[in-house]
């Protein structure tokens, strides 16, 4: 199912004129940390390396132009997770009293929180209006995380985002049993300030605009989808992540257990109850209220679900679409996330396979021929 959703929904996105480059797409059982599914894309047959490879095919499977099929993009891809993290930005707002429950703001569409020279848009231009953090989450308002970054970038704590999202196991390998895992990216001052050696000091000192990019996953930060399905199953499981895993067993020719892959918890980030649930409200709204088109691919399902949407922006490329969710919502047992490189919203891309997904998970086909609209 994940592998043949990604092929329909990149063939989708190409026909409707953005790149539609490849995605890739996860399924973790968060309790044990076991992978049900893992599909990259695009992909290739592994029948033309028997007998030696054509020259020509290696080309092929090694080319830009063919958007690289031998790179596992669940665990080797690597992207700015956009929207998605905003989960985690709120969390370190509220533990790092940068902003309260009872927090507000007025989005326009356009932020001036710097000054006008330094203005940052909302992704809806036209302004969300009245916004609280658990509207932020839902309706994905980039105000709110602007805000949020202005307040570490202004605090004593000014790296704080920093360290929820390391916590949380983000710029760290997952461990999992398979090769060429990538670490993502989490910038902070010193790996600015190392890395753009040629640029003058003031562009490689910490700016404002970085803590209010890394706030809603944009940047220099860069992670994998596997990080990605980590954090939700944390936040799934009210704080343990397990080491995800594809080995279960190793058997003998007669079918006798040799083997058996002993679960690891390998850390539980700490939040108080009454921030998960703000959280988890917020995930809620962005299922069921961000919009009805949206909505309509889930109200279908007999499963309560709570996911996130995110539309990542990419340098001289079209956005990374993503879409997380766990289910089922009261007692959560699977983690499912998508992306795809070179899309137009998440919403209307990783939202269909993870959709796709669950539908095939629970036999609950997804319905709905709405084209979503969001985030």
């Amino acid at each position: 199912a994940a592998e043949d959703s990604l092929a329909r929904v990149v063939d989708y996105q190409r026909s409707i004129g953005h790149e539609g480059k490849g995605g890739s797409a996860v399924v973790i059982d968060c309790t044990t940390g076991e992978i049900l599914a893992m599909a990259s894309y695009p992909t290739f047959r592994p029948s033309v390396f028997i007998g030696g490879i054509a020259a020509s095919d290696w080309d092929d499977l090694v080319s830009e132009d063919s958007n690289y099929p031998l790179m596992n993009r669940a665990i080797s891809g690597q992207y700015p997770p956009g929207s998605t993290i905003k989960p985690l930005s709120t969390y370190a707002a509220l533990d790092y009293d940068i902003a309260t429950p009872e927090s507000s703001w007025y989005c326009t569409g356009w932020w001036t929180g710097f000054g006008e020279a330094y203005g940052q848009a909302c992704w809806d231009t036209n302004g969300h209006g009245a916004v609280d953090l658990v509207r932020g989450i839902t309706f994905s308002c980039d105000i709110v995380y602007y805000e949020i970054g202005k307040g570490f970038f202004q605090s004593e704590n000014t790296e704080g985002l920093q360290e929820t999202f390391r916590r949380h196991g983000m710029g760290s390998l997952c461990g999992i049993d398979l090769p060429s895992e990538a670490y993502g990216r989490i910038p902070d001052a010193e790996w600015k300030w190392n890395y753009f050696t040629s640029s003058p000091d003031d562009a490689r000192r910490w700016q404002g605009g970085d803590s209010t990019n890394i706030s809603i996953g944009q940047g220099d930060m860069l992670a994998t989808l596997l990080q990605m399905a980590d954090v939700y199953c944390s936040i799934a499981n009210k704080g343990p992540i397990w080491r995800p895993h594809v080995l279960k067993s190793v058997l003998s020719p007669q079918g006798e257990e040799i083997i058996s892959y002993r679960n690891e918890q390998v850390i539980s980030p700490e939040e108080s109850d009454a921030n998960r649930e703000l959280v988890e409200r917020g995930l809620y709204g962005v299922v069921y209220e961000e919009s009805a088109s949206q909505a309509s691919h889930w109200t279908n399902l007999s499963v309560g679900v709570r996911g996130k949407t995110g539309t990542a922006q990419q340098y001289n490329s079209d956005p990374m679409g993503w879409f997380m969710a766990y289910a089922p919502a009261d007692e959560p047992h699977y983690v499912v996330g998508a992306n795809i490189d070179g899309v137009d919203y998440g919403s209307s891309s990783a939202m269909y396979v993870v959709r796709d997904i669950f539908g095939a998970i629970y036999d609950e086909p997804d319905t709905s021929s709405v084209v979503a609209v969001g985030d």
